[in-house]
Protein backbone atom coordinates (compact mmCIF):
# COMPACT_ATOMS: atom_id res chain seq x y z
CA UNK A 1 0.00 0.00 0.00
CA UNK A 2 2.82 2.44 0.74
CA UNK A 3 4.35 1.82 -2.65
CA UNK A 4 1.05 2.44 -4.41
CA UNK A 5 0.50 5.71 -2.52
CA UNK A 6 3.98 6.92 -3.41
CA UNK A 7 3.43 6.18 -7.10
CA UNK A 8 0.11 8.09 -7.07
CA UNK A 9 1.72 11.16 -5.49
CA UNK A 10 4.61 11.01 -7.94
CA UNK A 11 2.24 10.77 -10.89
CA UNK A 12 0.27 13.75 -9.63
CA UNK A 13 3.42 15.82 -9.25
CA UNK A 14 4.73 14.91 -12.67
CA UNK A 15 1.33 15.73 -14.21
CA UNK A 16 1.49 19.41 -13.12
CA UNK A 17 3.07 21.93 -15.50
CA UNK A 18 6.44 23.36 -14.56
CA UNK A 19 5.09 26.92 -14.01
CA UNK A 20 2.59 25.55 -11.45
CA UNK A 21 5.28 23.55 -9.65
CA UNK A 22 7.52 26.61 -9.40
CA UNK A 23 4.67 29.00 -8.45
CA UNK A 24 3.50 27.06 -5.44
CA UNK A 25 6.60 27.68 -3.26
CA UNK A 26 6.74 31.36 -4.34
CA UNK A 27 3.07 31.92 -3.42
CA UNK A 28 3.54 30.24 -0.07
CA UNK A 29 6.55 32.40 0.69
CA UNK A 30 4.74 35.59 -0.33
CA UNK A 31 1.73 34.74 1.85
CA UNK A 32 4.01 34.12 4.81
CA UNK A 33 5.77 37.48 4.42
CA UNK A 34 2.60 39.57 3.69
CA UNK A 35 1.55 41.99 6.48
CA UNK A 36 -1.70 41.27 8.31
CA UNK A 37 -4.87 42.76 6.84
CA UNK A 38 -5.78 44.53 10.09
CA UNK A 39 -4.03 46.16 13.00
CA UNK A 40 -4.43 44.98 16.55
CA UNK A 41 -6.82 47.13 18.54
CA UNK A 42 -4.05 48.38 20.84
CA UNK A 43 -2.32 49.97 17.82
CA UNK A 44 -5.36 51.99 16.73
CA UNK A 45 -4.90 55.72 17.21
CA UNK A 46 -7.65 58.11 18.19
CA UNK A 47 -8.58 60.57 15.40
CA UNK A 48 -7.15 64.03 15.70
CA UNK A 49 -9.56 66.60 17.18
CA UNK A 50 -11.22 68.90 14.61
CA UNK A 51 -10.09 72.44 14.11
CA UNK A 52 -12.04 74.90 16.29
CA UNK A 53 -14.83 76.73 14.44
CA UNK A 54 -17.29 79.45 15.26
CA UNK A 55 -20.89 78.25 15.88
CA UNK A 56 -23.34 79.04 13.11
CA UNK A 57 -26.15 81.45 14.02
CA UNK A 58 -29.00 81.58 11.52
CA UNK A 59 -30.15 85.08 10.60
CA UNK A 60 -31.70 84.44 7.18
CA UNK A 61 -30.82 83.59 3.60
CA UNK A 62 -28.30 85.88 1.93
CA UNK A 63 -29.94 85.63 -1.52
CA UNK A 64 -33.53 86.13 -0.30
CA UNK A 65 -35.22 89.40 -1.36
CA UNK A 66 -35.00 92.19 1.21
CA UNK A 67 -38.08 92.56 3.41
CA UNK A 68 -39.48 94.12 6.54
CA UNK A 69 -41.80 92.53 9.10
CA UNK A 70 -45.06 94.04 10.30
CA UNK A 71 -44.75 94.78 14.05
CA UNK A 72 -47.17 92.90 16.27
CA UNK A 73 -46.30 93.67 19.89
CA UNK A 74 -48.75 96.58 19.98
CA UNK A 75 -51.58 94.12 19.23
CA UNK A 76 -50.81 91.80 22.18
CA UNK A 77 -53.26 92.39 25.02
CA UNK A 78 -50.96 91.06 27.76
CA UNK A 79 -47.72 92.62 26.52
CA UNK A 80 -45.34 93.53 28.04
CA UNK A 81 -45.26 90.28 29.98
CA UNK A 82 -43.07 91.82 32.67
CA UNK A 83 -45.97 93.88 34.00
CA UNK A 84 -47.09 90.76 35.86
CA UNK A 85 -44.04 88.51 35.88
CA UNK A 86 -41.73 91.09 37.40
CA UNK A 87 -43.44 90.49 40.75
CA UNK A 88 -43.78 86.72 40.36
CA UNK A 89 -40.92 84.36 41.32
CA UNK A 90 -39.59 82.14 38.54
CA UNK A 91 -40.82 78.54 38.75
CA UNK A 92 -39.57 76.52 35.76
CA UNK A 93 -41.42 73.32 36.73
CA UNK A 94 -44.21 72.35 34.29
CA UNK A 95 -47.43 72.50 36.28
CA UNK A 96 -51.08 73.50 36.18
CA UNK A 97 -51.36 77.27 36.12
CA UNK A 98 -53.94 78.46 38.65
CA UNK A 99 -55.46 81.95 38.38
CA UNK A 100 -53.36 82.74 35.31
CA UNK A 101 -54.46 84.12 31.92
CA UNK A 102 -52.42 81.43 30.14
CA UNK A 103 -53.24 77.81 29.42
CA UNK A 104 -50.67 75.34 30.69
CA UNK A 105 -51.78 72.72 28.16
CA UNK A 106 -50.42 73.69 24.74
CA UNK A 107 -51.90 72.19 21.60
CA UNK A 108 -48.65 73.08 19.88
CA UNK A 109 -46.46 69.96 19.83
CA UNK A 110 -48.92 67.67 21.64
CA UNK A 111 -47.28 68.04 25.02
CA UNK A 112 -43.70 68.44 23.79
CA UNK A 113 -43.39 72.07 24.89
CA UNK A 114 -43.64 74.07 28.07
CA UNK A 115 -43.87 77.86 28.32
CA UNK A 116 -40.18 78.41 29.06
CA UNK A 117 -39.12 76.41 26.01
CA UNK A 118 -39.88 79.54 24.00
CA UNK A 119 -40.24 82.35 26.56
CA UNK A 120 -37.18 83.73 28.32
CA UNK A 121 -37.45 82.90 32.02
CA UNK A 122 -35.52 85.87 33.36
CA UNK A 123 -36.86 88.34 30.79
CA UNK A 124 -40.44 87.56 29.81
CA UNK A 125 -40.58 90.42 27.30
CA UNK A 126 -38.46 88.40 24.81
CA UNK A 127 -38.35 84.90 23.39
CA UNK A 128 -35.29 82.68 23.11
CA UNK A 129 -33.82 80.16 20.68
CA UNK A 130 -32.66 76.63 21.46
CA UNK A 131 -29.18 78.02 21.98
CA UNK A 132 -30.43 80.63 24.46
CA UNK A 133 -30.17 83.69 22.20
CA UNK A 134 -32.84 86.32 22.81
CA UNK A 135 -35.45 86.88 20.09
CA UNK A 136 -37.78 89.86 19.91
CA UNK A 137 -41.51 89.14 19.66
CA UNK A 138 -41.58 90.90 16.29
CA UNK A 139 -38.93 88.44 15.02
CA UNK A 140 -40.80 85.31 16.03
CA UNK A 141 -40.05 83.76 12.62
CA UNK A 142 -36.49 83.11 13.84
CA UNK A 143 -37.91 81.03 16.68
CA UNK A 144 -40.53 79.19 14.60
CA UNK A 145 -37.99 78.26 11.93
CA UNK A 146 -35.97 76.13 14.34
CA UNK A 147 -38.58 73.37 13.93
CA UNK A 148 -40.37 74.51 10.76
CA UNK A 149 -37.31 75.22 8.62
CA UNK A 150 -38.98 74.30 5.31
CA UNK A 151 -41.92 76.65 5.92
CA UNK A 152 -39.52 79.34 7.10
CA UNK A 153 -37.49 79.07 3.89
CA UNK A 154 -40.66 79.40 1.81
CA UNK A 155 -41.65 82.41 3.92
CA UNK A 156 -38.32 84.11 3.27
CA UNK A 157 -38.65 83.68 -0.51
CA UNK A 158 -42.38 84.46 -0.72
CA UNK A 159 -43.83 80.99 -1.21
CA UNK A 160 -45.58 80.95 2.18
CA UNK A 161 -47.38 83.63 4.15
CA UNK A 162 -48.69 87.03 3.14
CA UNK A 163 -47.31 90.47 2.41
CA UNK A 164 -48.73 93.95 2.73
CA UNK A 165 -50.14 95.58 -0.44
CA UNK A 166 -50.03 92.38 -2.45
CA UNK A 167 -47.09 92.35 -4.86
CA UNK A 168 -46.66 96.12 -5.07
CA UNK A 169 -44.38 98.48 -3.18
CA UNK A 170 -41.74 97.49 -0.70
CA UNK A 171 -41.72 93.91 0.53
CA UNK A 172 -43.30 93.95 4.00
CA UNK A 173 -44.27 90.55 5.37
CA UNK A 174 -46.64 89.37 8.05
CA UNK A 175 -44.90 87.26 10.68
CA UNK A 176 -45.82 83.66 11.48
CA UNK A 177 -47.86 84.67 14.51
CA UNK A 178 -50.09 86.98 12.48
CA UNK A 179 -51.79 83.92 11.01
CA UNK A 180 -50.90 81.14 13.48
CA UNK A 181 -51.57 81.19 17.20
CA UNK A 182 -48.20 80.06 18.63
CA UNK A 183 -50.00 78.14 21.39
CA UNK A 184 -52.36 76.43 18.93
CA UNK A 185 -50.97 76.97 15.42
CA UNK A 186 -53.39 74.73 13.54
CA UNK A 187 -55.79 76.90 11.56
CA UNK A 188 -59.33 75.67 12.12
CA UNK A 189 -61.52 75.10 9.04
CA UNK A 190 -63.96 77.87 8.26
CA UNK A 191 -67.35 77.82 6.62
CA UNK A 192 -67.39 79.24 3.09
CA UNK A 193 -69.05 82.59 2.55
CA UNK A 194 -72.52 82.95 1.10
CA UNK A 195 -72.98 83.07 -2.63
CA UNK A 196 -73.34 86.57 -4.07
CA UNK A 197 -76.93 87.75 -4.60
CA UNK A 198 -78.56 87.44 -8.02
CA UNK A 199 -79.34 90.67 -9.79
CA UNK A 200 -83.03 91.46 -10.21
CA UNK A 201 -84.48 89.98 -13.39
CA UNK A 202 -82.00 87.07 -13.58
CA UNK A 203 -82.42 83.48 -12.49
CA UNK A 204 -79.84 81.58 -10.42
CA UNK A 205 -77.59 79.36 -12.49
CA UNK A 206 -78.43 75.65 -12.39
CA UNK A 207 -75.59 73.35 -11.44
CA UNK A 208 -74.53 70.99 -14.22
CA UNK A 209 -74.80 67.98 -11.96
CA UNK A 210 -78.43 68.83 -11.25
CA UNK A 211 -79.32 69.41 -14.90
CA UNK A 212 -77.87 66.22 -16.40
CA UNK A 213 -75.18 63.64 -15.62
CA UNK A 214 -71.69 64.26 -16.86
CA UNK A 215 -70.43 62.09 -19.77
CA UNK A 216 -68.40 59.85 -17.48
CA UNK A 217 -71.16 59.35 -14.92
CA UNK A 218 -73.58 56.42 -14.95
CA UNK A 219 -77.30 56.93 -15.18
CA UNK A 220 -79.91 55.02 -13.20
CA UNK A 221 -80.07 52.41 -15.99
CA UNK A 222 -76.40 51.61 -15.47
CA UNK A 223 -75.19 52.82 -18.86
CA UNK A 224 -72.94 55.77 -19.37
CA UNK A 225 -74.63 58.98 -20.36
CA UNK A 226 -73.91 60.20 -23.85
CA UNK A 227 -72.59 63.77 -24.05
CA UNK A 228 -75.23 66.29 -24.89
CA UNK A 229 -75.01 68.03 -28.24
CA UNK A 230 -74.92 71.75 -28.50
CA UNK A 231 -78.11 73.27 -30.02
Amino acid sequence: PGLVLGLVLLAGTLGLPRWAQSAEPAAAAQAASAPPTHRPLRENRAPAPPEPTEPQIFTGYADAPAFGVVPRKAQLALYPCSQCHKVLPLNPRPRKLVNAPHNASLAHGNGRFWCLDCHQGNDRDVLHTIGGAKVDFDQSYLLCGQCHSARQRDWFYGGHGKRVAGWQGERELYACTHCHDPHNPLIAPRQPGKAPPVRAGLQPMVRVQEARPLPWQKTSEGSRHAPATQP
